[in-house]
């Protein structure tokens, strides 16, 4: 999304932005995840809310210029998830519906390809932060 300026937005709190992939019921066939640009936009002072997700609420905003999360070029934002919640994220539920994250941060999505059928049913799945100066100095046992 690319030079569209917002204005007269206040509109019974809806949202500048919005996301959706099978708006209100959980997808059957699109995980979401996806990546979107934005660059030279603008809000007047009657826009509350920029952003709302939807379901699956994974996706990813990437701000080219600092026009959407006002935090500089090469910013993020994205749907707040634990493991996202990281150093250079500040979390801003009211108008970004999420996390937004300063160029320190890279946000990417997590696939997974040509797995088996039902090979994580009822497995819950955790994400975490692989960093060396964590790990490194860990036995197998502690891994």
């Amino acid at each position: 999304m690319h030079n569209v300026k917002f204005y007269n937005f206040d509109i019974a709190g809806k949202a500048a932005i919005g996301s959706c992939s099978h708006c209100f019921a959980t997808p059957s066939t699109d995980s979401g995840g996806r990546t979107v640009v934005f660059s030279n936009l603008y809000f007047d002072k009657s826009v509350l809310i920029k952003i709302r997700y939807q379901e699956p609420r994974r996706e990813i905003f990437y701000d080219l210029d600092g026009t959407l999360t006002g935090l500089g070029p090469k910013t993020w934002t994205t749907p707040y998830w634990k493991h996202n919640d990281q150093p250079g994220c500040q979390l801003q539920a009211s108008v970004y519906d999420g996390l937004i994250c300063d160029s320190s941060v890279e946000v990417r999505r997590i696939i997974f390809y040509n797995y088996q059928p039902n090979i994580f049913n009822l497995f819950p799945m955790k994400i975490l932060k692989f960093d060396q100066s964590i790990v490194g100095g860990m036995n197998n046992a502690t891994l």
